[in-house]
């Protein structure tokens, strides 16, 4: 099979080109009254570290990963796990076997000749033994997938990974062109949910080995097997005109319908410039972790926003004062949460727990099955707690110190009616420290801190990876605890949805008795677009979006 063109365009000319087709896109593209026909501009806040499923971890990657591929299943906005390339599925009764039956009309298209037709050459069906290859290549140690703990429970990945055993014995095997068969170690509750993910992504044996290791890095080595397919991904890291251009994937939209036509990521260096396009009309929407009074009070936009992060205090590892236990606890006691946030148009919410109201699990809000522990606001336990904190460190007063703020994460005006509380209380001055993002992380990581406002957000939805982040030596905010580690493991093992709640909430208690995170506000994600828009997929959690169903009516 040919897969490559000798033919292909300059890079330079073919921005040019395309750059036409932007500014004309809006008046040009057909209008239908289903929505679809639209030509969809959106700005990436960095560019695509990848687009190797199997490697890519960046919410730029995940976005254009998203649209370029298909896997077996997927989650909707309610957490309910739905089938996708997948015709039906089974488990066995020991729980240990997922066997798949693949959807026989979904293709692999590679444009080689880059004329925007399907030819006869360029289009083949995706079959189990892409699946199978795509989980050799996250146990191959030479991939170095981030993906290999998520899917530890397959039956010899981890010892292939360590080189005991051969790749072809992990438990995925093709047991014809369109059954897939994935055989456990152990029982794993989660396994459904983490093939709903990018990683999970098939991958053809032949076309990755035609790319001489260049899989993933550029548009002649990316191959679609979902909405749409690359036709042009230019970066210049110091250049202005930096995008990628896709178009719907026509080998695969008789079985699956595909609204918009095509879609154009403008490569921006940060998120202010996001921000820019979105106000100066360039992008057709904007994902955002700040509240923009402009645009959420304004009839004008759709918002959908979800409370994602859960914003909480952390504290240097290093720091005597703030190592007690009794101080920790009382400045949690010190916090009267049903009195803070008012001012943030809905933006914060007091947070009593650490997984946020937005994560899923099994089709339900977290939050309705595990609902948060809340505990009356009491000034003179906190001042108690902080008096025997301060016996066993043999002060009188603690020393008057900042809590540091990332400027892009929170409005700091928030912090206030908190820092009075505390001054009223315990009777040290305490500061606010806003620094820029960068900032912000390297003072993190050189432990240049007292106390700090962290923002923790859940890889994906699941109550389990909110609280992952919590492994000892596994986080970039110092937390460690032998006891919070075996419960994590023993929740990586949870057999049922039920042990996944039981095990959850467990896990979030003994979180929250240490105090080493004290949860203050939980926070939205926000997907901001005009009214005309409907229907894209907004991930808060990777902030990734998906197209396939997106809407444009005039």
């Amino acid at each position: 099979m040919h897969f490559f063109s000798t033919i292909r365009l300059a890079c330079l000319g073919m921005a040019t080109l395309f750059g036409v087709q932007i500014l004309g896109g809006c008046l040009f593209q057909k209008q239908e009254s289903d929505g679809s026909g639209y030509l969809f501009t959106v700005s990436l806040p960095s560019n695509p570290q990848s687009l190797d499923p199997q490697s890519a971890i960046d919410s730029s990657s995940k976005t254009i990963l998203q649209n370029l591929y298909e896997g077996l299943v997927e989650i909707d906005d309610s957490g309910n796990l739905q089938l996708a390339a997948a015709e039906t599925y089974t488990i066995s009764s020991d729980e240990r076997i997922y066997t798949f039956t693949l959807q026989k009309n979904r293709f692999w298209f590679y444009d080689a000749d880059q004329d925007d037709i399907v030819d006869e050459n360029e289009t083949w069906n995706v079959t189990a033994s892409d699946y199978v290859y795509a989980f050799q290549r996250i146990f191959d140690p030479q991939t170095h997938s981030p993906y290999v703990d998520m899917f530890a429970s397959i039956q010899n990945g981890v010892a292939a990974n360590q080189q005991k055993a051969a790749l072809s014995d992990i438990g995925v095997t093709a047991i014809s062109d369109n059954v897939v068969q994935f055989t456990l170690a152990y029982p794993d509750a989660q396994f459904l949910n983490h093939l709903a993910s990018t990683a999970a992504y098939p991958c053809n044996e032949s076309f990755f080995l035609q790319t001489k290791g260049k899989y993933g890095l550029d548009e002649s080595s990316v191959a679609s097997c979902g909405a749409f397919y690359l036709r042009l991904w230019f970066y210049d890291p110091y250049g202005s005109d930096n995008l990628i251009y896709m178009r719907r994937n026509a080998a695969n939209q008789e079985a699956r319908n595909v609204y918009p036509t095509n879609l154009t990521f403008h490569i921006c260096k940060n998120e202010q410039q996001t921000v820019t396009d979105f106000q100066e009309g360039s992008a057709d929407l904007l994902v955002s972790s700040i509240y923009q009074p402009q645009y959420m009070e304004s009839e004008k936009y759709n918002i959908i926003a979800k409370q994602a992060t859960t914003l909480g205090f952390i504290f240097n590892p290093d720091n005597t004062d703030f190592a007690n236990s009794n101080i920790r606890a009382a400045l949690s006691m010190g916090i009267d949460r049903e009195n803070i946030g008012h001012n943030s148009h809905g933006d914060l919410m007091p947070a009593y727990g650490i997984v946020p109201p937005a994560v899923h699990w099994n089709g339900t809000l977290y939050r309705d099955q595990v609902p948060e522990t809340t505990s009356k606001y009491d000034a003179d336990a906190a001042q108690a707690t902080f008096q025997k904190g301060m016996q066993e460190l043999q002060k009188e007063s603690l020393d008057t110190t900042k809590i540091l703020v990332c400027s892009t994460l929170m409005d700091c005006e928030n912090l206030h009616d908190i820092i009075q509380t505390w001054q009223e209380i315990f009777g040290f001055y305490i500061g606010i420290d806003e620094v820029s993002e960068e900032d912000y992380w390297q003072r993190i990581a050189e432990k240049k801190y007292t106390i700090a406002v962290y923002g923790l957000t859940p890889e994906s939805d699941n109550p389990a990876t909110a609280l992952m982040a919590f492994y000892s030596d596994d986080n970039d905010f110092y937390y460690s605890d032998s006891t919070v580690d075996t419960l994590l493991t023993k929740l990586e093992k949870a057999k049922s949805t039920e042990e996944i709640i039981q095990q959850c909430y467990q896990l979030e208690q003994a979180i929250l008795e240490r105090n080493l995170f004290i949860p203050i506000f939980y926070k939205n994600q926000y997907l901001i677009t005009s009214n005309n828009n409907q229907d894209i997929q907004f991930d808060p959690f990777s902030r990734s979006l998906c197209f396939r169903n997106a809407k444009h009516f005039e």
